[in-house]
C-alpha cells in the first residue's frame, strides 16, 4: 500500500458570454495504491484559486454554482491523470 500525494495547476474555463476566463486551479490531490492498482474511495483532494479576485471583477458571479463547475472539472481532470498513469481503465468509477 502506498499514498500518492500530486500537486497540480489545472484550468477552469469559465465561459460568461461576452467573454471566455481561463482560471488556474491548484489542485492537491492524494490516493491509495495497492498492488499498482487505485484504490477506489480513496481519493481526496483540495482546490484553491484567487476567489477574491473573481468576485472583484465579475460581481455578478454565482460562487456557488462556480465552485461546483470548478470540482466538475477536476474530477475530470483527476480522472485523466489516473487513466494516462495507469491507475485505472476507463470503465472504473472512483468513487466521485
Amino acid at each position: 500500500m502506498v499514498w500518492v500525494v500530486e500537486k497540480k495547476v489545472f484550468h477552469h474555463l469559465l465561459n460568461l458570454g461576452f467573454s471566455r476566463i481561463e482560471i488556474p486551479v491548484r489542485v492537491k490531490f492524494e490516493f491509495e495504491v495497492k498492488e499498482g492498482n487505485f484504490v477506489h474511495d480513496s481519493i481526496s483532494f483540495q482546490i484553491l484559486y484567487n476567489r477574491s479576485a473573481l468576485e472583484k471583477y465579475y460581481p455578478k458571479l454565482k460562487s456557488k454554482s462556480l465552485e461546483k463547475a470548478m470540482e466538475k472539472t477536476v474530477k475530470k481532470e483527476i480522472r485523466s491523470y489516473l487513466k494516462a498513469r495507469g491507475y485505472i481503465k476507463k470503465e472504473d468509477h472512483l468513487g466521485f
